[in-house]
């Protein structure tokens, strides 16, 4: 018994003491942390950052009053109303009944409404981040025209309509009559700011236009470049691996592909490209648009002077594209000098087209006033087109053509060029008179 007790009591000895040599080879193994330099990881600032509702805002409202049909283009009217329905909580929103073509745009222009219209379809769970909406299958739910309708009630509820033109789809909620009374009072106050239409057109979409010529100012900036390293410290994993010759740069797997003329960049990363972008759900492509938007955000790559609204989403590439706007009015160039597009890929972004400058300061004595002729004459001209479907043209407004001096010495001046911008397909292009009647 007493050797039993002895050699236990050895036996205990001995793990004792390989527990403490191992824990002394195991502490001499552990790295010194101390002497590792770890570099902290910081976020790229590339300029500032937008919210949901700055992005995703309407262009433009109308009233229909009288049988006339009034348009504003006014960004603190809209502004203002915008700021107002984030405190309205509206009933729950329901998809009506199918409407016919007809039936739709009896509804959505019907006397005594008021429509704000956004420049494009935007999906219900970004609206809902700032609105009080709710309501079953709104995740796959898209919109791009709110109708209020102001006419008087018994029941001291009002209709509102998330309207669809694309589908014609019809969503419908209700406001009570103090929200209603709170939008009529914004644009009673603001009637100067409406413009009457003489002219309707009664397409798939009815246009409702004017025979007045427009004034515009023409604009000038001074541009302001941004350098390359912030968009490879922001769109490359290791920006300490980039390697570049002349205006392209990688990582070894991504590309940015610089057009200095312009002041253009492409980022691509071959690896996320997507087949079938078009047989996404709306569920899949409501959230890629979110990504989308949180993808530039994540980098404060909204820009300069103006601001960039949400102008749509190519099913067939899952791209969303943004498009600057100056005092509410929509900024087009050719050559992607005034567009923001991100390609969504399998489980990041694909493609990534953008300016690599910002609109730093106008120049005031360069303004000067332009008379454009009427949107009524401007859809007559297209209808000439043999190439353009009179009745798929969607919206006829004013904005700018981007361009830029060819001037020695003058390459960072780019002039805002009034003139008409035509919706047809869900896509915005630019009119241009001599090419319509070329028939191009």
């Amino acid at each position: 018994m007493m050797k039993k007790t002895g050699f236990r009591s050895f036996l205990l000895t001995v793990l004792v003491v390989l527990s403490i040599v191992l824990s002394y080879f195991i502490w001499k193994g552990q790295p010194d942390y101390e002497a590792i330099n770890v570099k902290e990881v910081e976020k790229t600032t590339i300029d500032k950052t937008m919210t949901t509702s700055q992005v995703f805002k309407p262009y433009k409202l109308a009233v229909n009053a009288n049988e006339i049909n009034y348009q504003s283009l006014d960004s603190d009217l809209l502004n203002e109303l915008m700021a107002q329905g984030k405190a309205f909580s509206f009933s729950e929103v329901v998809l009506a009944n199918k409407k016919s073509n007809e039936e739709y745009e009896k509804l959505i222009h019907k006397n005594g409404t008021i429509e704000i219209i956004f420049p494009n379809n935007i999906p219900f769970s970004i609206f809902a981040q700032n609105f009080q909406v709710e309501g079953e299958g709104l995740e796959s739910a898209f919109f791009n025209r709110i109708v209020f309708d102001i006419n008087n009630t018994d029941t001291g509820l009002h209709s509102v309509y998330f309207a669809n033109d694309d589908q014609e789809n019809i969503y419908q909620s209700s406001l009570q009559n103090k929200d209603i009374d709170k939008i009529e009072k914004i644009v009673k106050k603001n009637e100067s700011k409406l413009a009457q239409n003489d002219k309707v057109i009664s397409n798939k979409r009815n246009l409702f236009l004017s025979s007045e010529k427009t004034k515009l100012n023409r604009k000038k900036y001074i541009t302001d470049s941004l350098e390359i390293n912030l968009f490879t410290s922001a769109l490359f994993q290791d920006s300490g691996t980039v390697k570049s010759e002349g205006n392209t740069y990688t990582d070894g797997s991504s590309v940015i592909e610089m057009d200095t003329e312009n002041k253009v960049l492409e980022y691509v990363n071959p690896s996320q490209e997507r087949t079938n972008p078009e047989d996404l759900n709306n569920v899949k492509r409501a959230g890629l648009i979110q990504d989308s938007f949180n993808f530039v955000n994540d980098h404060a790559g909204w820009t300069g002077d103006g601001a960039y609204y949400f102008t749509g989403y190519a099913a067939e590439s899952a791209t969303t594209n943004f498009s600057l706007f100056i005092d509410n009015l929509q900024v087009y160039n050719e050559d992607g000098m005034a567009d923001i597009s991100v390609t969504e890929g399998l489980e990041a972004v694909y493609k990534y087209m953008r300016p690599f400058f910002r609109l730093d300061t106008d120049v005031p004595g360069e303004k000067k006033e332009v008379t454009m002729e009427s949107s009524y004459s401007v859809y007559n001209a297209l209808v000439e087109n043999p190439n353009v479907k009179a009745e798929e043209i969607e919206d006829i407004v004013p904005g700018y053509h981007m361009t830029r001096s060819e001037s020695s010495g003058m390459n960072r001046i780019v002039t805002l060029e009034p003139t008409w911008l035509y919706k047809y397909h869900d896509k915005w292009f630019i009119f241009q008179p001599e090419a319509e009647k070329a028939g191009e």
